[in-house]
């Protein structure tokens, strides 16, 4: 296998994840009202040199882009920054020096998602504790009112759930439709998110 396909695989890899992911995330919407944040959601698609070399986890090359000047935190046209682009791919080492060249870890996408809701549904625990690590607002919340912990029970991460929960997240946030991370665990069918939620605290 050439380098370039060793490069792209993890790309590959993480898009085929994030589907499943989005997947369950949409089965919610069968008997509620119509959510912004899900159905805007996509895949990331790198638009700028530097996402571009996000995606890639090219480091030397996001360095010289870096080192040129370029804007750290230049949106496409959904609203992404690269620091979004390396929260989805887990590009850690590149998200670190993202933050270390004064990236703005609690940016906005188009809705309203910042870089921690992004890892929570890519699956990247790597990357959450990362950005955690760097001061993320945990209870930062989305256009439809989400928060990482309603994304982490939507999808059925207990384990990522209960780290989220250790760090401060709110149980008992409520949506732009006044649903907790609690009702999405359970209308997902996620019975060991929604035990564990329940264990901690949680309340529909």
């Amino acid at each position: 296998m050439n380098s370039y396909f060793k490069r792209l695989f993890p790309s590959i890899f993480w898009m085929l994840l994030t589907l499943s992911l989005l997947a369950a995330l949409v089965t919610c919407k069968k008997s509620q009202p119509s959510d912004p944040l899900l159905d805007a959601e996509t895949i990331p698609v790198a638009e700028t040199p530097l996402a571009k070399a996000v995606v890639m986890g090219d480091m030397k090359q996001i360095r010289a882009l870096l080192d040129s000047g370029v804007n750290i935190g230049a949106k496409d046209p959904l609203g992404r920054t690269p620091l979004h682009m390396a929260a989805f791919y887990g590009r850690v080492k590149a998200t670190e020096l993202l933050l270390d060249k004064g990236a703005d870890i609690n940016a906005k996408d188009g809705v309203g998602m910042t870089p921690l809701h992004i890892a929570v549904i890519s699956g990247g625990r790597q990357e959450v504790e990362l950005l955690l690590s760097h001061k993320a607002d945990i209870n930062a919340a989305s256009s439809a009112g989400k928060t990482a912990l309603h994304l982490a029970a939507a999808t059925g991460q207990p384990r990522l759930s209960k780290f989220l929960i250790s760090k401060g997240a709110n149980l008992k946030s409520r949506d732009s439709n006044g649903k907790t991370p609690l009702f999405y665990a359970k209308q997902n069918s996620h019975p060991q998110t929604a035990a564990l939620l329940q264990k901690s605290g949680a309340a529909e």
